[in-house]
């Protein structure tokens, strides 16, 4: 009777799952590489130097645990401007912590991947070094928080975009161009172009998105290569006012 029920349990489980993938690869959880998940609660804001992101998956735990892989949050924002031959800071990354599952915060190395950009006002132009940084962990992780906390200096405050790219791994989809919207607005007091302002968009092609996304989810994990990360990606973007440090 008890070898009975096992199997009756076996069954049921196996049953479960299968329609769980079944479901998912239909158009549900595993969508397609830009669809916008309905079970996906991200939310992203800035205070106080600091962008806060949150976020947490509904269901899908066992699919999750089938299809492995890893996740990553992606944080891309303008960090600094050329000036002749040195590099001026319009936001630099002072602390990541990250909490995942509920546990407590931990400092997680930064790691960064720099972009130069080369944007316009109309009248003036500035060189931008796009800052990427990754934060990956295993796709069955549910909820999260990270706070990445920026400075700047020179006694004046710039105002930038931040955008937060969440990338789920499922192993289905295509690559297609992701374009990331941002902007910088010097502060009245930056030492070269003061209160320069402009809106551009940073695009990745489709032919590098492999490579984006591969640097991504193996950031933190050298040891356990994923070659060809795929899934659905979500972004969102916050506004940011970055400031020198208080001195006390």
């Amino acid at each position: 009777m008890t070898m009975l029920r096992k199997t009756l349990a076996f069954m049921v489980l196996f049953i479960l799952a299968f329609w769980g993938l079944q479901k998912a690869s239909s158009g549900g959880y595993l969508s397609a590489f830009d669809a916008s998940p309905d079970n996906l609660n991200l939310s992203v804001q800035s205070k106080d130097n600091t962008v806060i992101v949150k976020w947490e998956l509904q269901g899908g735990s066992i699919v999750r645990t089938l299809a492995g892989g890893r996740d990553a949050v992606i944080l891309v924002y303008p960090g600094w401007v050329e000036d002749n031959d040195s590099w001026l800071v319009l936001g630099d990354a002072e602390n990541l912590s990250v909490a995942l599952n509920g546990e407590s915060p931990r400092n997680l190395t930064i790691i960064y991947h720099p972009f130069q950009v080369l944007v316009s006002n109309g009248s003036a132009q500035a060189k931008l070094r796009v800052f990427v940084v990754p934060i990956d962990f295993p796709s069955t992780v549910q909820s999260g928080k990270i706070e990445l906390k920026l400075v700047t200096y020179y006694g004046t405050c710039n105002n930038i975009t931040l955008d937060v790219i969440y990338f789920h791994s499922t192993g289905k989809g295509d690559y297609r161009d992701l374009v990331l919207p941002l902007s910088v607005d010097f502060g009245k007091g930056f030492p070269i172009l003061p209160g320069f302002r402009s809106r551009f968009n940073l695009t990745i092609k489709a032919s590098k998105m492999l490579e984006f996304l591969r640097s991504a989810v193996n950031a933190h994990y050298p040891g356990n290569w994923i070659d060809e990360p795929k899934g659905w990606l979500v972004v969102k973007k916050v506004n940011v006012t970055v400031c020198p440090p208080e001195t006390s």
